[in-house]
């Protein structure tokens, strides 16, 4: 049964943490008007249900908001919730949906995100997760790189995750723009999971973005390593490696597809000295040659990267399923 806030928040003035699990969409704004009441809330968790109508009227503030999570509803649910608050000190947000959304309600939600916070310089955190008990993999939803950058406002970002929403079919250059964007980043997940990302983006960009990251400490992206890697150049055309990045632990390649003359231990071997957790998913959709193929691979250089390190070889670092980190939770 859906619920509305009772408005009797206003005799509570210093209460800072709220949750409520069922809000009927319906009655979005009469719910805001109602939370807006507590003026020093500072965590609102929500869970969405019913039917969302179109907004009317100014956007309401949440002056003192500081952590928002949205769960349960659909993405265009969370969409219009945010359409109706703006904040200015937001800094964590955490949206768990329901249901395959489209790469158009994915591209609404984040300008509604990018529109709903009024200060740029406080979001830090941002998780969205497509936590369907049974979404249809089988379905693609391509999600370009256009529907992302109006993140790049957020100049404070240090953990950006999106995970099993779509098909990601980003590319070089917006992989070139995060380090300028997202100066402290410290853990960017665009994550497919079974519904595969596209092989948009070069392990070369990939090389230049957590080089440049410097603070960089768990990268997960699927990328296209079957060509020969660019090697930056010093100002003389000689061939320069990346500087060395001393902070990242964690990569996560997916699904790509990789090929010896690539040579990924080696360049990951020299930039990050101390990457000690290289995974890939090993159990995919489809058992047939290419996907066999594609695993072998990413066990070779898995394989390679451990002698070069002279590290034992463990297969329980590989799994995706044994890292609650890659949970999205």
């Amino acid at each position: 049964t859906a619920l509305t806030v009772p408005p009797s928040l206003g005799k509570l003035p210093k209460l800072m943490r709220l949750a409520i699990f069922g809000i009927d969409m319906s009655l979005t704004r009469q719910t805001i008007i109602n939370i807006q009441q507590a003026r020093c809330l500072q965590t609102l968790k929500l869970n969405l249900c019913g039917a969302s109508c179109d907004a009317s009227g100014i956007p309401l503030e949440l002056p003192s908001l500081k952590t928002l999570y949205l769960s349960e509803g659909s993405l265009p649910q969370c969409t219009h919730f945010l359409r109706q608050v703006t904040t200015r000190q937001l800094s964590h947000i955490n949206i768990s949906y329901r249901g395959s959304s489209s790469p158009a309600e994915v591209t609404a939600f984040v300008e509604s995100l990018a529109t709903s916070c009024q200060n740029f310089e406080h979001l830090e955190r941002i998780c969205v997760v497509d936590k369907s008990e049974h979404p249809d993999y089988l379905l693609v939803i391509p999600l370009h790189s256009e529907s992302f950058r109006p993140l790049f406002k957020f100049k404070r970002l240090s953990s950006v995750k999106f995970i099993g929403i779509g098909n990601f079919e980003l590319d070089d250059r917006f992989l070139n723009d995060v380090p300028i964007a997202w100066p402290s980043i410290q853990e960017l997940k665009l994550i497919s999971w079974k519904r595969r990302a596209f092989y948009s983006v070069t392990f070369t960009a990939m090389m230049s973005l957590a080089s440049r990251c410097r603070s960089l400490r768990t990268l997960h992206l699927t990328v296209d390593a079957t060509q020969s890697t660019t090697i930056p150049r010093a100002a003389d055309g000689t061939e320069e490696l990346w500087p060395t990045q001393t902070t990242l632990r964690n990569l996560h390649l997916g699904y790509s597809r990789v090929s010896e003359v690539a040579r990924i231990p080696y360049f990951l071997a020299e930039v990050f000295p101390t990457l000690w957790d290289l995974k890939f998913y090993e159990r995919y959709l489809r058992n047939c040659a290419a996907d066999i193929d594609l695993r072998l691979a990413l066990e070779e250089a898995h394989s390679q990267l451990m002698a070069l390190r002279n590290s034992p070889y463990d297969n329980s670092n590989k799994l995706w399923e044994t890292d609650s980190d890659d949970s999205g939770t």
